[in-house]
């Protein structure tokens, strides 16, 4: 029997090209422009915050082992690498503190963690950085990189075996083609390239946490630039790859809507629904930081007298999902004690802040902090989840020895993005300004600042890339 998929079906990959070279008008907006730049800021912090995390200090090791050439910068390092190279050290540091932005979508009615699209998004700043690209440029292509992402994840059902970031390598084989300025052809032949090398399985992202977690959107970015530099020199790919049933049919669902990959942009950007993370734990528990934090001045010359503390957070299935995460309930690993739902407000409340300093020395076996972690009670609430309909709201309520009740609640954290408005750019800033004031004095920090706040007026990106390296303290 012939197996070849008839020519009809052979385009949808050639059609999703086209739309990723296509610049819509929307991409252009000075709300689209400023959110990118934003984000943009925010990414470049974390992978500073990073620096010296375990996964991307054995990347930048291996990086400088292998040599390569210097075509991009390594952020916060005293090198420069190839830009190959550059997509994975910086994605990962962007990724590894787990502290880069976080996206909410809808899955079948109910509002899911859709991914962490700045994952990817240091890939375009690399391939710019290599070819001199303009800041509007580097933008629009993020941009676009955040809205195929969302496009991709809707073809993923909630029940997938497949993690999110399998969808990254087709987004950063997407940009890079675009920035490449690709044709049609070779920009079809990069997507088809990088979608088969781009499949993740979820274990991940769940259970007794791995450094694969945050390596995983590095490693599959780098293979989406690698994809589209390859396509550049006319390196053909598997263009059925979306529709025969050998391909990718069992991560990218074809009847959920394939065809809505290329479609016009009708409603608001991916990107103005990104929301940045103010404190360093995954995104799900931001509100649940913020409740405990409100708390901590009530309690904390009382910490021995709270008999219990209950967090009431959305009813919704991946909130559901993750309280029901054993390792996360006592973490042992840094890992699981950003992810976990006890531990977070516990350390809040003792310290009355949350930054990477609260995970340092195995905080979570301090014997005071594993007692108070042991009293929290984690429940979901449909009247919470109202509340918030776009968000992942809590509610805290702590109860004290003799009766008296604490009660605090978060429906909207600080660095939550409204659709209409964007991301409120104070929080955004002073979160740059803290995670970044161990590499860099407040005179780089503001250099920086002001020159990724103004990328779209860049004519290369280059010497605001070469800041990146030059404004670490070494």
């Amino acid at each position: 029997m012939n197996e070849h998929i008839p020519n009809k079906d052979v385009a949808s990959i050639s059609a999703l090209a086209a739309w990723t070279l296509h610049t819509d008008e929307a991409y252009t907006t000075d709300l689209a422009l400023r959110q990118a730049e934003l984000i943009t800021l925010d990414s470049i912090g974390c992978a500073f915050a990073s620096h010296d995390a375990g996964s991307p200090r054995r990347v930048a090791e291996l990086v400088q082992e292998l040599g390569g050439n210097p075509q991009c910068a390594a952020i916060g390092h005293p090198f420069r690498t190839s830009v190959l190279n550059a997509t994975l050290l910086n994605c990962a540091l962007v990724r590894s503190l787990d502290f880069n932005d976080v996206q909410f979508i809808m899955k079948e009615g109910k509002l899911h963690v859709g991914g962490h699209c700045s994952d990817s998004l240091a890939a375009a700043l690399a391939v710019g950085e290599m070819l001199g690209s303009t800041g509007r440029d580097v933008l629009t292509a993020i941009t676009m990189g955040y809205e195929l992402f969302r496009r991709l994840r809707n073809l993923m059902p909630y029940s997938s075996v497949w993690d999110g970031t399998s969808a990254s390598g087709l987004v950063t084989a997407a940009m890079a083609g675009r920035l490449l300025k690709l044709d049609q052809a070779k920009q079809t032949n990069a997507l088809a390239l990088a979608a088969a090398r781009c499949v993740t399985p979820s274990i991940v992202r769940y259970g007794e946490l791995s450094g694969a977690k945050n390596m995983v959107g590095a490693m599959t970015a780098q293979q989406g630039v690698q994809a589209a530099l390859l396509a550049a020199k006319g390196m053909t790919g598997p263009k059925q790859i979306l529709d025969h049933k050998w391909g990718l049919v069992s991560v990218f669902e074809p009847s959920l809507g394939i065809q809505d990959l290329w479609a016009p942009i009708e409603d608001s950007l991916y990107i103005l629904n990104s929301h940045v993370k103010t404190f360093a734990c995954i995104g799900t528990a931001q509100s649940e930081v913020v409740a405990a934090l409100e708390a901590h001045d009530k309690v904390k010359n009382r910490i021995g007298e709270i008999e219990a503390i209950e967090v009431t957070m959305a009813d919704l299935p991946i909130i559901r999902k993750q309280q029901a995460e054993v390792p996360r309930l006592t973490p042992s690993t840094r890992e699981t004690a950003d992810h976990s739902f006890t531990f977070l407000p516990a350390v809040c409340l003792i310290d009355g802040t949350l930054t990477k300093k609260q995970f340092d020395n195995e905080r979570w076996n301090e014997p005071v902090t594993k007692a108070l972690t042991a009293k929290v009670k984690l429940q979901v609430s449909n009247e919470l989840a109202a509340k918030a309909p776009t968000a992942m709201p809590c509610n805290l309520k702590i109860r004290m020895a003799g009766g008296e009740t604490i009660e605090t609640e978060c429906l909207y954290p600080p660095g939550h993005s409204f659709p209409d408005r964007g991301l409120n750019q104070a929080p955004v800033v002073e979160k740059f300004l803290d995670i970044t004031s161990d590499f860099m004095d407040r005179a780089a920090q503001d250099r920086l600042i002001d020159g990724l706040l103004d990328i779209r007026n860049q004519t290369s990106i280059a010497p605001i890339m070469g800041m990146l390296s030059s404004s670490a303290k070494h």
